[in-house]
């Protein structure tokens, strides 16, 4: 074989010698070890079938070893360009992976420490829950050195409006981890670039041709665009399934560039989305004012299969288990319409990200204040985790508030206890032996 030194220097031929004069002979690369089937090598060779079982399952081995190898230098190469020591001692394995802090505590331990760098992170929730707060207050502690930022500068991309630099100012004059640091750690605005883009073809020239040279240039460690889904909504109609497609493939290509920018600069991408109500499935209406369900009775055992056949399908629906990746719909307490929200761009763009953030505003309660009075409260806002790949979901949404200093976490001490119960509860039906029943009843034609 005469490529295979060059391909692994380190392989180890001894066991193996007396294969290598009629592989070689017979033009076997390595390529053709791990693509073919080894009977297929050892009849054009010839050779013993379990010799070249063994050498192929060797030379796959090798080749995981030098992958692992050569992504373990990647990453010490990338944290010692970070500013981080890339040394193999267990200390700077702590230190590793650098992550963007929101600088609350409650919240930053449900990111599990903050956003990772090389995934595109969704913050999405309906009209004023604070969403362009959440990624303003991110634009600012990216500048912290690490661990609690990246040391770098960001870019804001805006879809619908200006960045609100005054706002920006108030966060980074009054938040309590800004004061007393030096002006060369403390963050800046001169080092937040914004970028303003009204319609998807000015989207994509940027995104794929201005925005890796920015990067680049001024050293940049976040990225926000807000809102993703403004330029498809005004630009893309979803009436006819073309429609729809066209849609997902313009979707395809933007998480793509998205993607590649994040993984090769290795940088944290956030973006912003909006939501769509939803409408609830009115088949089982349909159902029961068919023929069927008013002929004659049917006997129980019959009936009850049907049921559970039933149970079975609407489980395995898309309608079902969307709760399980939008963030909507599985709330204990809460009114149907409250649960009928969906991220908007639908499943076409939730295959593009990597992590989702929900950000919600319950509804506006009033309490009684004596006589014919009755005080309004405060909207409520919470924070969950629906999912990420280094932070598992929220079981308890964590309320917050928006003051001057940004986003903050509101200690919810009258949490009742029965809430990691109902959370416990919420998925007790996929225990109930009926629903993994094997159809050994039904007649396979």
């Amino acid at each position: 074989m005469s490529d295979l030194l060059e391909v692994l220097p380190d392989f180890d031929l001894k066991p193996h010698s007396h294969l290598l004069h009629s592989l070689e002979k017979n033009d076997v690369t390595v390529a053709d070890l791990i693509t073919l089937d080894p009977k297929e090598i050892a009849r054009k060779c010839p050779l013993p079938v379990a010799d070249v079982q063994r050498l192929v399952e060797d030379a796959i081995h090798a080749l995981q070893r030098d992958t692992l190898q050569g992504v373990r230098k990647k990453r010490r190469f990338r944290a010692a360009g970070a500013g981080e020591t890339a040394g193999d001692g267990p200390e700077t394995r702590k230190e590793l992976p650098l992550k963007v802090r929101t600088l609350d505590p409650n919240i930053d331990q449900a990111l599990n420490g903050g956003l990772h760098p090389g995934h595109i992170v969704e913050v999405v929730g309906e009209s004023a829950v604070g969403k362009t707060q959440f990624v303003l207050g991110l634009l600012l502690s990216v500048q912290l050195p690490p661990p609690k930022g990246l040391g770098k500068g960001s870019i804001y991309i805006s879809t619908e409006g200006p960045l609100h630099t005054k706002r920006l100012s108030q966060i980074l004059l009054h938040h309590p981890e800004y004061n007393g640091l030096d002006p060369g750690q403390g963050p800046s605005l001169d080092r937040v670039r914004t970028i303003a883009t009204n319609d998807l073809e000015a989207q994509e020239h940027i995104l794929r041709y201005q925005l890796p040279v920015a990067v680049q240039r001024f050293n940049i460690g976040l990225i926000v665009l807000d809102s993703v889904a403004a330029n498809f909504r005004a630009e893309h109609d979803t009436r006819t399934a073309a429609q729809l497609a066209d849609r997902a493939f313009e979707l395809a290509k933007l998480g793509n560039m998205l993607r590649r920018v994040a993984v090769e600069n290795n940088i944290v991408v956030v973006v912003t989305n909006q939501v769509s109500d939803r409408f609830d499935d009115s088949r089982n209406l349909l159902q029961s004012s068919s023929p069927a369900t008013t002929s004659s009775p049917t006997p129980p055992g019959v009936q009850a299969s049907a049921a559970v056949l039933e149970w079975r399908r609407e489980a395995r629906s898309l309608d079902h288990q969307q709760r399980f990746f939008t963030g909507w719909g599985d709330e204990k307490g809460k009114s149907k319409h409250e649960q009928l929200k969906t991220p908007a761009l639908g499943l076409a763009w939730a295959n593009q990200i990597s992590a989702r953030i929900v950000l919600k505003m319950e509804s506006e309660r009033q309490e009684y204040a004596g006589g014919n009075l009755w005080k309004d409260k405060k909207k409520s806002r919470t924070f969950s985790v629906v999912f990420a790949p280094w932070a598992g979901p929220t079981r308890c949404p964590i309320r917050y508030e928006i003051g001057m200093q940004g986003v903050v976490s509101i200690p919810d001490t009258e949490r009742p206890k029965e809430a990691l119960a109902a959370v416990d509860k919420g998925h007790e039906d996929l225990l109930d032996e009926a629903f993994w029943a094997t159809d050994d009843d039904e007649e396979f034609p």
